[in-house]
């Protein structure tokens, strides 16, 4: 496995966990308010921390365990999945934002506007790590 191939398991387990754990928290602040619950600066700052501090370990792993492959530098057939998985997860993004914007412009309710974006985010990030595994296992 590549140090790109181990990154996105390591960095998609990571963003599946962290992102799952923020959008259950706020799903359940919203049953519990009756209504959307604002944008929860705190809970966006423990999460962002986690993720920055998980990725600084799992990375650190991966290089411990490989460090031959983690000083490559980026060869043609990284590129070229890196940018492929990259602008599918874009498609990804542009979709939950255009649906977010649609819903404000039906539901006018700003905060889950702002869930919806963050929700995107973190379905695009993860989008681009899955592809970029299955690219990794095609071959392409």
């Amino acid at each position: 496995m590549t140090f790109h191939e181990k990154s996105a398991w390591a960095m998609g387990i990571l963003l599946t966990v962290i992102g799952g754990w923020y959008l259950k928290t706020i799903w359940d602040i919203s049953i519990k308010l009756g209504e959307t619950a604002p944008p929860v600066l705190a809970l966006a700052s423990v999460a962002t921390i986690a993720l920055i501090i998980g990725a600084i370990i799992t990375h650190t792993l991966i290089g411990i365990t490989d460090p031959e492959g983690s000083n490559d530098s980026e060869d043609e057939r990284d590129k070229q999945v890196l940018r492929r998985s990259g602008n599918i997860a874009g498609y990804v993004l542009g979709f939950g934002c255009f649906a977010g914007l649609w819903h404000y412009v039906l539901q006018q309710d700003g905060d889950l506007l702002f869930h919806i974006i963050v929700g995107s985010l973190i379905a695009s990030q993860i989008a681009e790590y899955v592809l970029t595994i299955l690219f990794y296992r095609r071959g392409v």
